[in-house]
């Protein structure tokens, strides 16, 4: 028999050495099958799909990456502290194995990033900070890494995608210690990559689009508005996923639609074999108090505080909970729920931060400015026209009073699409606040830059957006900042 050449026996050695091997790691019909099921936030059915899976082929990186998904998902959905060492531990046990497959494939190489991600996200949502920013900087490395070499695989643009425009956001104060750990973001480059994974056909395409629609509304609130009607797709498509339906609840709440976000929640598929999701109820309280609808929130915020585990919005749970009775004259509930402000939960979160705040300067609403605002988030805006023309400002009016009746009056007027009326009066607040540590002035400018943004005003609205990020004595300062530099950084 002839003998090869061996010439051809070196070729063949060399593209063995260099061909990526799949054998090992790979989708199938139940891999997909169990992935949708988690997202659809039935944990216990993708955890009993995936765990067959690995009992075939405990190798497959993508199994082991779906039944991360499984844990990330329980972590984020039920905030349960006494479970959080238990779900981490259990998600460093399959980064490893992961990470000592012989396997050199890109699925392999993309469950490392992912699973990195969401360690990261996992610890800081308990305030790990170093912990969440070592996982960070190895999955973006990597993430980096998988697109030099694999340019051609889709669902690595996701996350990719998010970190870019996150980092793309750090104030420039922060930037050295970027440059000093090697990592830098780009804003514009972070959103193409994004949109190419929402757009595309890949494993993670309905959740590359949901990333999509909240990245796109944290860039600019009116932003919400132009994702609605995809959110509305994906629910219309799959009416049995719950993380779908919280996702159309967030963003129709954050584009002034209570009434349409409240039929979101009454439409929400319900059952046992779904996650607990406490903090929908939470969500859904302030939809009520929007609304009037003062016993409602009640209800859901009660129900909140009864099935939450973790140390995030019990403050403003009971914030919430003291308005809604405060505005239904239940006053001695009112009173209790007040001081328990104090005395529960951590100021980690806005919300929460924005309550304590409040308690602690020891003073009651406005009741005619506190509707103003209730009803302008709703989008209820002739209501809050009504409520806020009541107030007589006069001289001996408090600055604090006079600034946000001028800021609810153009936050209202901006609702209603009379931008010119919106300018004039978020100008006006910002000259009345001056240097006072109050947030009006800070979001004022933030609107006026989306204002002028979406006139083609770029100038005019670079300057308003640099005006907010220097106001920093305020319960909002981080999500204004970060918002102010996300749109700062898509002008030309």
């Amino acid at each position: 028999m002839a003998q090869p050449h061996p010439f051809f026996l070196l070729l063949l050695v060399i593209l063995c050495l260099h061909l990526p091997s799949y054998a090992n790691s790979y989708v199938n019909t139940q891999l997909t099958k169990a992935y949708t099921e988690t997202l659809k936030l039935k944990l216990g059915n993708g955890r009993t799909i995936v765990n067959r899976e690995l009992k075939q082929n405990d190798k497959n990186a993508v199994a082991l990456l779906i039944a991360n998904y499984t844990d990330f998902l329980d972590i984020c959905t039920q905030q349960d502290e006494t479970e959080l060492d238990k779900l981490i531990s259990a998600q460093e046990v399959r980064l490893d194995k992961v990470e000592a497959l012989k396997d050199r494939s890109v699925w392999v190489a993309y469950a490392k990033a992912e699973m990195r991600a969401q360690l990261a996200m996992s610890e800081l949502l308990f305030g790990n900070r170093v912990a969440a920013a070592w996982h960070f900087r190895k999955a973006y490395l990597q993430f980096q890494e998988n697109q030099t070499r694999h340019p051609d695989f889709v669902p690595n643009y996701k996350t990719l995608g998010i970190m870019q425009v996150l980092l793309g956001s750090v104030p420039d104060q922060y930037k050295w210690f970027l440059n000093i750990v090697g990592l830098g973001g780009n804003t514009a480059e972070g959103l193409q990559n994004i949109r190419k994974a929402a757009h595309e056909t890949n494993l993670f395409q309905n959740e590359a689009k949901l990333l999509h629609a909240l990245l796109l509304q944290l860039l600019d609130e009116d932003n919400a508005k132009a994702t609605l009607p995809q959110i509305a797709a994906l629910i219309k498509e799959q009416p049995d996923n719950k993380l779908f339906s919280f996702v159309g609840i967030l963003l129709h709440k954050k584009a002034k639609k209570a009434d349409m976000a409240l039929q979101i929640y009454h439409s929400r598929p319900t059952g046992n074999n779904y996650n607990s999701f406490p903090y929908q109820h939470h969500l859904v309280a302030d939809l009520y108090l929007y609304r009037g609808d003062y016993e409602a929130s009640i209800k859901e915020n009660k129900y909140f505080l009864e099935l939450h585990k973790g140390k995030h919005y019990l403050k403003a749970a009971n914030f919430k909970l003291y308005l809604a009775n405060w505005l239904s004259n239940h006053k001695p509930q009112a009173k209790w729920h007040y001081q328990q402000v104090r005395q529960v939960g951590e100021t980690i979160t806005e919300e929460d931060k924005y309550a304590e705040s409040f308690v602690a300067r020891n003073e009651q609403p406005n009741r005619y400015l506190l509707l103003a605002r209730l009803h302008s988030d709703g989008g209820y805006f002739e209501q809050a026209l009504k409520e806020v023309n009541k107030l007589k400002i006069i001289g001996k009016t408090p600055l604090p009073v006079r600034a946000e009746y001028l800021y609810r009056k153009a936050r209202i007027y901006h609702g209603q699409q009379q931008l010119a009326q919106a300018i004039k009066y978020y100008d006006a607040t910002i000259t009345t606040c001056g240097d006072e540590p109050l947030y009006f002035s800070a979001h004022a400018a933030l609107q006026s830059g989306y204002i002028y943004q979406q006139q083609k005003q770029n100038d005019l609205a670079r300057s308003y957006y640099q005006q907010a990020i220097k106001y920093s004595n305020h319960a909002y300062k981080n999500s204004i900042q970060a918002k102010a530099k996300l749109a700062l950084s898509t002008l030309p």
